[in-house]
Order: structure tokens, then C-alpha cells, then sequence
């Protein structure tokens, strides 16, 4: 097993065999069966057909039981299909969507019928991050709504509604896999699985680049995306670097190391400045933190040497930022700096004009979700959306992000919790990073993963909790039983003599 022997709690006892489950799964799956006949009677689609079949059987896997849907998730978020619906979502973008937005909503709906079957009143279980996240996200709904009360020209409404659904889509995500989680041992196997996954698409990455091109994320109809990819590989070498400083055998060590080594060569190679960046904040942060100085060392010995061990795509690319008479020139507060960039480096400084022009207008709540179509700075465009209201919600919700990490691995005994809340801090940390060159808080392909990592990260907390308050509990009856054992001796010498 890749994580040894775990603490293992013990779950809700989700069978099939229940009064009301079995039923329920009987009925479901002739209605299933009959369903597909009909559909492919009908359409003599396979692919379809298969889509749809998958679909039921990713439904009735997560009623019997949910962390079989929760893994069926962790397989397809990268390497789901997209489906062209040949249609334009907004002015300037065809309408794709992904099998596995289908499948998010589906088993969402899944995880509902099951706290149904088991009697819970509540969906949401209770943790740091569900009151900043409701925030961030009430904050968005109400600066697009004065948006479309003010009907402005330059606001794509359609582009709005799809980023507020990609926005709850994320965050589904993290619900679903918060409520549908409840020990270490499925912590254990959600992330065994999603080694997994990691593993094979790097190796997909490599044998499926083309010589001289990026790597970028696999099963891109319109390409690779490589700044995406290098904010997935971010989350990936973090938690596998987490996990190593933390394992308690070597094996396990290198096991992890391995992993993390299979990842760093595809996120090389897609020669992305940006998640250069937010990698080097990850390792940094990960080597602070966690007070693994030799992290610090390996960090500081490989910037020394890169001019001798990186790649020339690489080193190419690092150097191609700053240029010497044929680059944009870079003007800060009206004076020039003598620097010239790179178009691409230039429109990320360059965007910031914009901001001051939407702070001028609506500094408050911005122009709107959507609105400037921003895709080279996460800070920029939240500022342009949401304004200083949503900035100051968005940086909330980043920093619980943070400490809930920090606080699973100051206050967790077993070793997995504690890498995984280390790796995941560091995680956020490189994201905060990459996310000055790119949307990364906006990218699905990022963002599913990483609010999937973090209801592991709830969930291990909410475990470490449980633990201290069990030790506290023993320890206080253990006092009592001391307590109740000193007062019958106390009283035997407090008691008069005899008379003679």
C-alpha cells in the first residue's frame, strides 16, 4: 500500500444491503437497463450510449457508496473529453462541455441521495473554508448582478453565467468530496488513486509531446495548454515533496520522490515562466514550513547550476523574458525602467492599466463577473470583476486556504496528514504565485484538483481533531479514576484514633 498502515476510522457502514439501498439500487438498475436500450435504439450512437452507461453506473457507485464516486471523479478530471456543442457560450468562444462537468453534477446529486438515505440533516459539514468560500462567491453573484443592472455595452452576460457556473463547479467539487469523506483510511485511497492519475499523465505528456513542442494538458481539442499543466504539476510535486519530508520509511521516501522526479520533467518542458515561478514559492514555502532546510539547500544548489543542468528549451525560454531592442519597453509611474519584455511578459504588466482605469469607475464591486475578459493575472481580473470588495474576499479566502492547511499539519500525529497538509500549503502557495500569470483560480483543469486535495485536507484536519479530543477525554477520566482513588486514602488519615 502506498501509504502503510493508516489510522483507520471507522465509517457510516455504507452497504448496499440496507432496507432502503437495496431497493433502491434494484429498482435503479432496471431503470438504467432500460433507459440505454431505448437511447440506443433510438440514436445508434455508441459513444453516447457508453457515456450515458458510465453516467448510471457513476450515479448508483456513489449512492451505495460515495467515496466510489469521489474516485470515479479523481479518474476522469484530467482526462475526460470535451464535447463541441457547436454553439457560441460567448462572443468570442464555442460552447465546450467536458464529460466530466456532466459527471461533477451527477454525482453531487448522488452524494445527496445517499446523506438522505442515511438520515443526516445537514449537507454541509462544518469547516473552516465553507463560510470564506460562500463569501467569495456571494460577493461575485452580487457585482455581476449591479452589472446587469447597469447594462453595460462592453459585458458579456453569457460569459458571466458560464464563469459563476465554472465557479461552482469547483467548488462542488470540494462539497461533495468534504461530505462524502469522513476517514484517514479514504483519504489514503483518494490519494493512492490520484498518484495514480498523476503518474500516467505525466507519462501520457512525454510520449504524446510533439518534438519542440510545449507540453500542456492531454485531450485538448484546441491544444495543449501548458500553463494549465504547470499548475497541475505545482499541486502534484508539492503533496508528493509533502508526503516524502513526512513518510517514516525510506521506502516510502523514495516512493514519493519517484513521483514527484515523474512530474518535474514533463512540467519542464512546458516552458512555462509562470509555474517556474509558483514552483520555486512551492519548494521555498514547503522547505520554510515545514523546516526541512535541506529543501532549502536542493532549491538554492539547483538555481546555481541551472545554467549547466537545465535544458536549452528551457534556459531558451527563462532568457527570452528580457530583450534588448527588439522587446516592449516597460514604463512604471511614467518613467522608463531602460527593461524591454516579451509581448507575453508585457501583457501581464500592462494589464494593470486596466485596473486603474475599472478603480476609477467601480472600485467597489468592478465591472462584473466576466467583464475585460482578462486572462494573464489572477489579481487583476478579480480586481476588475469584484472590485476591492471582492479582492479583500478572494485574499480571505486564500489565506483560510492556508491556515487550514498549516493547522492539519501542526496538529495531526499521523504522518499522511501531516504531509498532505504541508504539501498542500505549499501548493497554495505556488498557486498564489502562478496565478500572477495566468487565471489559475479559474482554471477547471487546475481547480478540480486542488479543492479535491483540499476536502482531503478538511478531512484530515476534522480526523486530527477527533484524536485530541479523544486523548483529552482519557486523559481527564484517567484523572478522575486517580482522584476517585486518593480520597478514600485521604479520608483514612483524616479519620480520629480510636478511644482507649
Amino acid at each position: 500500500m502506498l501509504f502503510g498502515n493508516a489510522d483507520r476510522g471507522i465509517g457510516r457502514g455504507e452497504v448496499a444491503e440496507s432496507r432502503i439501498e437495496a431497493p433502491f439500487l434494484a429498482a435503479f438498475m432496471v431503470l438504467c437497463a432500460m433507459v440505454l436500450l431505448l437511447v440506443h435504439l433510438r440514436f445508434q450512437h455508441y459513444a453516447l450510449t457508453v457515456a450515458l452507461a458510465v453516467t448510471m453506473i457513476a450515479f448508483g457507485a456513489t449512492v451505495v457508496r460515495v467515496d466510489l464516486g469521489v474516485a470515479i471523479l479523481v479518474v476522469v478530471m484530467l482526462m475526460a473529453p470535451e464535447i463541441d456543442l457547436a454553439g457560441k457560450a460567448t462572443s468570442e468562444h464555442t460552447l465546450n462541455i467536458r464529460y466530466d462537468d456532466v459527471l461533477i453534477v451527477v454525482i453531487f446529486f448522488g452524494v445527496l441521495v445517499k446523506t438522505a438515505f442515511d438520515g443526516r440533516g445537514a449537507f454541509w459539514r462544518p469547516n473552516p473554508l465553507n463560510g470564506p468560500i460562500v463569501l467569495h462567491y456571494l460577493v461575485c453573484i452580487m457585482a455581476t448582478l449591479l452589472a446587469v443592472r447597469a447594462n453595460l455595452g462592453a459585458w458579456d452576460r453569457r460569459n458571466a453565467f458560464f464563469v459563476i457556473l465554472k465557479m461552482a463547479e469547483y467548488y462542488m467539487v470540494f462539497l461533495l468530496t468534504a461530505n462524502a469523506l469522513n476517514t484517514l483510511r479514504d483519504v489514503r485511497r483518494q490519494l493512492t488513486l490520484f498518484f495514480a492519475v498523476a503518474a500516467f499523465l505525466s507519462l501520457y505528456a512525454m510520449i504524446s509531446a510533439e518534438p519542440g513542442e510545449r507540453i500542456g494538458t492531454p485531450f485538448q481539442p484546441q491544444g495543449p495548454e501548458p500553463n494549465t499543466m504547470g499548475g497541475y504539476l505545482i499541486v502534484v510535486m508539492s503533496v508528493a515533496i509533502g508526503l516524502m519530508t513526512q513518510a517514516p520509511h525510506w521506502r516510502q521516501r523514495a516512493l514519493f520522490l519517484a513521483l514527484m522526479m515523474s512530474a518535474f520533467l514533463p512540467f519542464l518542458f512546458t516552458l512555462s515562466r509562470a509555474s517556474y515561478f509558483g514552483a520555486l514559492v512551492a519548494f521555498v514555502t514547503l522547505g520554510a514550513l515545514g523546516r526541512k532546510w535541506y529543501l532549502l539547500a536542493a532549491v538554492a544548489l539547483t538555481l546555481a547550476l541551472s545554467p549547466v543542468i537545465m535544458p536549452e528549451a528551457v534556459k531558451e525560454r527563462v532568457n527570452y523574458t528580457f530583450q534588448r531592442g527588439e522587446g516592449e519597453p516597460i514604463v512604471i509611474a511614467g518613467r522608463p525602467t531602460g527593461l524591454q519584455v516579451d509581448k507575453s511578459t508585457y501583457e501581464r504588466i500592462y494589464v494593470w492599466e486596466k485596473v486603474k482605469f475599472i478603480l476609477h469607475v467601480a472600485p467597489w464591486f468592478g465591472g462584473g463577473v466576466g467583464w475585460g475578459k482578462i486572462l494573464d493575472s489572477q489579481y487583476a481580473r478579480v480586481i476588475m470583476e469584484t472590485g476591492l470588495i471582492g479582492l479583500a474576499a478572494f485574499v480571505f479566502l486564500q489565506w483560510r486556504l492556508f491556515r487550514t492547511c498549516r493547522e492539519t499539519y501542526r496538529w495531526s500525529r499521523v504522518w499522511m496528514a501531516r504531509g498532505l497538509g504541508l504539501g498542500m500549503a505549499a501548493a497554495t502557495a505556488g498557486l498564489v504565485a502562478h496565478s500572477f500569470g495566468t487565471i489559475s483560480f479559474l482554471i477547471v483543469r487546475i481547480m478540480e484538483p486542488y479543492w479535491l486535495l483540499m476536502a482531503l485536507v478538511v478531512v484530515a484536519r476534522a480526523a486530527a481533531i477527533e484524536d485530541y479530543a479523544r486523548q483529552l477525554q482519557a486523559r481527564r477520566r484517567a484523572q478522575a479514576a486517580s482522584a476517585n482513588r486518593e480520597r478514600p486514602a485521604a479520608n483514612n488519615r483524616s479519620a480520629p484514633a480510636p478511644a482507649n
